[in-house]
This record gives structure tokens, sequence and C-alpha cells, in this order.
């Protein structure tokens, strides 16, 4: 591809780079070139400077547009596809659209069976849960490294230290609540019915010589009979501590006055509760909070044990929980694959597989094209990357659609070059979003106007030579150096260019007649270019001083 580069050095350089012409042309073409060697003369040139046997055109500085452009072609792609493949294996229950068909993104196209992969789901769950369940019961242990008392009172038997090791069911301690008393008395069967819970008592305290006030707190429905052979059932009544009694001081009470006699002698008082404190977990002694004979209230921390084992079974089973639900993720996806959404919206542009049939993993199920706009991607030289930005417009052509001219847009200028042959390109995207006739994989011609001069002075791009000079006609008819007959050099300064012609800024005026050599970058294509007079254009006498025939 190649850019009219803006000329601003006095000497520029300007290469023709045409298009193919179609291959009908070729005859023609032969025959033209043909009749150009026969209508040459052979002797020297005609009207020129002496010694000169270069052949040369004649035209004049005139005024044109210059349009600095980038030419290439390509061909067009979809604004995005997909090939949709299958992942799983298995019958296909539906698939509900056809080739050509336009779907949304997110439509279901497939549904295979997946009734293998559902009870992989389920051992998966299961397996999961099991896991959940030891995880959950090792972290429940961990709460037994802190040994609490259910209930408050004096600890007793309790022999922990720092850096013992203890075992599952060992005793920590015995904690009883004294802060009430229990006193049981024995009555005679016929009050029972009489007696009741909540009923008022007297306690009398006879070592100390103390009355207390309590209520019964239980009415026993066993029976027993006393040393006598009186049947009776027992009442436990129950009296607040003031502080000084203890477990097993001696006591007496009476019932409502002491109208229902009781038929057992005094009884030691015993504390409202008593409860022994286990070890659930083994483990090392690693803090002490009490000691013997210190009175805790309920839920007071009795001693704390650390325990490497348990640390490591908790991760061991966070870890298998953790496999166990990726597991079961991993089935979710499988199941995923069997449910298959179109990826893009699009049209279906060929479908494989139908209902019924069986997919296999890897397969090609169905491609879809999104066909709202097309694209192509160019190739830029790197001296001309610099030319070409995101948003600039270009002009598209495609000889399946004759006459129409599209628009298209950059979208994406590359910075990732491709070197071959000591020239790099850059990779540029077009993006066509009016498309009517246009298909993807049609062959288009794209040109990218870079800049525009308007109605400027113009002379053919090979009429300015080496060192910037251009072969004018002088006024008096004398002839220059090195020039044909009634011509001379003028250096000129010349500004942009295009593909044919270059800006004069200076050095001629408009109507200048100029002269340059035909070269080998003059074709028969020019000739053709040129129409019907190109012959006689092509020196004084129309034929004279022409192409020079050979014997």
């Amino acid at each position: 591809m190649k850019l009219s580069e803006m000329q601003t050095a006095p000497s520029p350089t300007v290469t023709k780079r045409r298009k193919s012409k179609k291959k009908w042309l070729i005859p023609a073409l032969a025959l033209v070139l043909a009749a150009v060697l026969l209508l040459m003369p052979k002797d020297g040139p005609r009207g020129a400077g002496k010694g000169m046997e270069s052949q040369y055109i004649y035209g004049k500085a005139e005024r044109r547009d210059i349009v600095c452009a980038l030419t290439d072609s390509g061909t067009l792609e979809p604004a995005d596809s997909y090939t949709v493949i299958s992942l799983v294996s298995g019958e296909i229950l539906s698939a509900a659209f056809e080739t050509g068909d336009v779907v949304s993104e997110d439509d279901v196209l497939y549904r295979i069976d997946s009734s293998d992969t559902d009870n992989s789901i389920e051992r998966s769950e299961n397996a999961l849960s099991q896991r959940q369940r030891s995880y959950n019961k090792l972290l429940d242990s961990r709460e037994d490294l802190i040994v609490t008392t259910p209930i408050g009172g004096t600890v007793s038997g309790f022999t922990a230290k720092v850096g013992n090791t203890v075992n599952t069911g060992m005793v920590a301690a015995e904690i009883e609540d004294t802060s009430a008393l229990l006193l049981t008395e024995y009555y005679s069967d016929e009050y029972a019915g009489q007696i009741y819970e909540g009923m008022a008592a007297t306690v009398s305290i006879t070592d100390q010589m103390m009355t207390l006030s309590g209520r019964v707190a239980e009415v026993s429905s066993l029976k027993r009979v006393s040393p006598t052979g009186v049947s009776c059932f027992a009442v436990t009544v129950q009296v607040e501590n003031p502080g000084s009694l203890t477990v097993g001081t001696t006591a007496t009470c009476w019932l409502n006055g002491g109208i229902y006699p009781t038929i057992s002698d005094e009884d030691g008082l015993e504390a409202r509760s008593r409860t022994t404190v286990h070890y659930d977990i083994s483990g090392t002694v690693d803090k002490v909070h009490v000691r013997n004979g210190e009175i805790v209230t309920a839920g007071a921390t009795l001693v704390e044990l650390t325990s490497d084992t348990l640390d490591d079974n908790i991760q061991d089973a966070a870890d298998a929980l953790r496999d166990a639900q990726l597991a079961l993720d991993s089935q979710y996806d499988i199941l995923d694959n069997y449910t298959i959404e179109a990826p893009i919206s699009g049209t279906i542009v060929d479908k494989y597989y139908k209902q019924g049939e069986n997919a296999e993993t890897g397969r090609t199920l169905c491609t879809i094209f999104d066909l709202s706009s097309l694209t192509m991607t160019l190739n830029i030289d790197e001296l001309d990357i610099k030319s070409v930005a995101v948003g600039q417009t270009a002009q598209i052509t495609a000889d399946a659609v004759p006459g129409q001219t599209y628009e298209g847009t950059i979208t994406e200028v590359g910075i990732n070059g491709t070197t071959s042959g000591g020239v790099t390109t850059y990779p540029v995207k077009v993006a066509i979003n009016e498309t009517d006739g246009l298909l993807p994989g049609m062959n288009v011609d794209v040109s990218i106007v870079t800049s525009q001069e308007h109605n400027v002075l113009t002379v053919p791009a090979d009429a300015v030579q080496t060192g910037g000079r251009v072969l004018v006609k002088t006024a008096d008819g004398t002839t220059g150096e090195g020039a044909p007959q009634g011509y001379a050099f003028v250096r000129v300064e010349t500004g942009a260019s295009d593909e044919d012609h270059v800006q004069i800024l200076s050095g001629l005026n408009e109507g200048d007649e100029i002269a340059y050599p035909m070269t080998t970058s003059f074709s028969i294509f020019d000739m053709m270019q040129m129409g019907p007079g190109a012959m006689g254009q092509m020196g004084p006498g129309h034929m004279g001083g022409g192409m020079r025939g050979g014997n």
C-alpha cells in the first residue's frame, strides 16, 4: 500500500503504483503497443537539441486537486464469528434452529442428554455433605479445648497443671453448689397429698442455734419403710445458705407449723447441686484458671488445652471439604456444557448436527456470523502508518458490487508489526456498517484519504527530475544544456503529491509548457489513460521525436 507523500524537499522521488487491470485488457494493450512500434521513426529524434536522443512527453502546468491517499485491497470478514464446539458427548435432545436463522446471544441452540452427569452430581453432593459434617464436628471439638463448669459452686478435686497431658473422659474437677442446701425428711403415707412443693418449712440448725425459713422443693413418689415398719415417702426442703452452713451440717425441719411430724431423726444438709467436670478431648494443659476450694460461677473457665493433633485434623478436614466442593463445582460446570447457548448474536451460517444425532466431544456443531457489520484488515507500510488513526474514514469498492462505494471507519491501528523482505507493515482494521450487497469473503479495494489540496498548481510527477528541476519551454526559443530544442531546466519548489501529480509551490506559472522524458515508468497503460490523442502528445510534430525503432 502506498501513501502519496507530502513533498517538501526540492528533489522529490515519486513512484507510481497502479492497480492491476483486468485480464481482458491485455490483448488490446498488446495491439496498441505493436501499433506504436510500427509508427515510430527509425532515425534519430527530430526537434530535440543536438545530441538529444531521449523521447519526451509534453504538457502544461495546470491547476487541480491533489488527494493524498493510501490504497490497498483485502477480504471482508464478519464483525465477529464463532464456531460452536461440543465439549461433551451424548444424544442431542433438541436443536431448534436452522441455517440462516438469526439468533440472539444466550439463546439455547442445543440440549444434550446429561443423565450420567446428573448421577455424578448427586454423588458429589452427598460426598460434600459428609465432608461438611466431619469438618463441623472437628470445629465443635475445638470448643472442648476450653473446659468450663456448667454450674457455680466450690471447686474440688482439681489437679491440672500447665504442661500436663490429659485424655478424653478424665475428671477435671468436682463442683458443689452450696449457695442453697437441701434437707431430706420422711413422712408417713397418711400425709400423702397434704404435703406439696412450695409449702413453707422451718429448718433448725441445732449446733448453731439457728432457725431458717425454707420451702418444700420436692415430694417424692417413691415409698420406703421406716425402721419401725411405717410406710413413708421422702420430702426435700431447700433453704438458702447464710454463709456459715456446710455440707453435712445436722438439721431438722417442720412443715406448716409442725403438724406433720417426721419419721426420721436429724439428717445432714446436702449441696443443692453437684457435678463432675470431665475432659471431652485429649490435649496439653496450656492455662489453669482456678484452684481447689475456690468458688466459681456457672460458665467459668477451669482450664485451657491445646492439641496439635486436633489442629492437623481440622486442616485435613478443611482440605477434604474444599476438594469435595471443587469436585461438585466441576460437575456443575460439566452439566452446563450439556445446554449449549449462542455465544454471540448473529446468523447461523452452518449447522452440522440435528436433534436425535450423537454429539461428540470436540466436534463443531454450528457456526455463527455477526453480520451487523463487516471488517477487513489492511497492512500499512511503516512509512505510512503515522498517517493513519482510529476514526478516519475509508472508501471501499467491490468488483462484486459495481458502481457502489461504501464508507468504512478505521477502528484499530495495530502496533505489532510484521517484517518481510526488509519491509515492516502494521495491521489496520476497517469496519463497514452499511453493508447492503456485501458478503464475508468478498475482495474489496480501500482508499484512505490522508490529506487534500484544492485547486493547486501541478505538473505530472515524472516531470520533476533530480534536483527539483522541470523542463519548461523558453519564451525566446533558446535551448538549455541537456534539454530538447526550445526548452530549459527550471528549479521548482514542490508540495503535496498523489500517484500522478506533484504540487508546484514556486518556479512555474499556470499554463507554462513543460516536457519530460518518457521513461520505463511511462507504460502502455499511461497511453491508454491519455486517450486517442496520446500519440500526438509524444513530441513536436506529433510522432516527431517519438519512440525509436530498431532494424
